[in-house]
């Protein structure tokens, strides 16, 4: 029976030195998505706080089951173990359920919280007649988000509705992303931001994130869209100072002039296809 109770002693703290130990490696871990938006930001830290947790967690069970299997053995051959034994520890049960019932409570109103503040449409008006001047920073950037078979093309309403190829966006100036469809259903996702947003036909999907760091960054499709789903999972996106992206927004300006007057209006729905839904 010492051997036992000395054995249940090394195992805890040998739990303990594991969760403390494994908690510590993944605070100063990478965590995707990373920190490169605001949104992006708030997804590792819940990311974090997840793994925090369910390290722990893990590392017990595991602990449980390596007594379970190895230490209980070194009772002796001859001692009668009762019935209510076998059934377990009401204590520690107890002690477990109450811990884990707390633990998922207090998640799920961390997570209903969170949801809430990070939710769009925050009084921010989509209307084209308030849209921010080019240039500020008061008020998100309009971005509108073109799936299509099978490449994304992107919109500026700010600039004229001018429309490129390429999705270039100006560092700490929040973006609220309006992804759409021409045809089937795609998912835009912009990894590095925490971004992704199904891109239905007749539907207006809206995120907002605010990038922090500039770089070049990928951009692909999410949903499986057709034969040529990826190519849709080559696209590139830069994020640049405010200076270049006004620079390379007058170029694209004037680059798509002579087209501009073939583009519909700016909307943030467009009908589909004909060619895929036969109207």
């Amino acid at each position: 029976m010492r051997n036992r109770s000395t054995a249940i002693r090394i195992v805890v703290i040998a739990w303990i030195v594991a969760a403390v130990g494994g908690d510590v490696a993944l605070a100063f871990g990478p965590i995707p998505p990373g920190q490169a938006s605001d949104l992006a930001s708030s997804e590792s830290l819940t990311i974090l706080l997840l793994a925090e947790i369910a390290w722990p967690v893990f590392s017990a069970v595991l602990a449980a089951l390596f007594f379970t299997i190895v230490v209980n053995r070194l009772a002796p051959s001859s001692e009668e173990v009762s019935g209510a034994a076998l059934r377990g520890n009401t204590r520690v049960q107890t002690i477990w359920i109450v811990t884990t019932l707390v633990v998922v409570l207090s998640l799920a109103v961390y997570g209903t919280v969170a949801l809430a503040v990070d939710q769009p449409g925050d009084g921010i008006s989509t209307d084209s007649a308030a849209l921010p001047m080019p240039g500020s920073a008061s008020q998100p950037l309009e971005v509108q988000v073109i799936a299509q078979q099978w490449w994304f093309t992107y919109r500026y309403p700010s600039y004229g509705g001018v429309e490129t190829a390429q999705l270039v966006l100006p560092v700490n100036q929040k973006i609220e992303f309006h992804v759409t469809s021409l045809d089937v259903i795609h998912s835009f996702w912009f990894y590095a931001l925490g971004v992704k947003a199904d891109a239905v036909p007749l539907n207006d999907n809206v995120v907002t994130a605010t990038p922090t760091q500039t770089g070049t960054y990928r951009v692909q499709c999410s949903e499986l869209c057709g034969l040529w789903h990826g190519n849709m999972s080559d696209d590139t996106a830069m994020v640049v100072s405010s200076s270049d992206f006004t620079t390379w927004i007058q170029q694209q300006q004037t680059l798509d002039a002579p087209i501009m007057k073939y583009l519909p209006p700016y909307s943030h729905t467009y009908e589909p296809s004909p060619t895929v839904y036969g109207s």
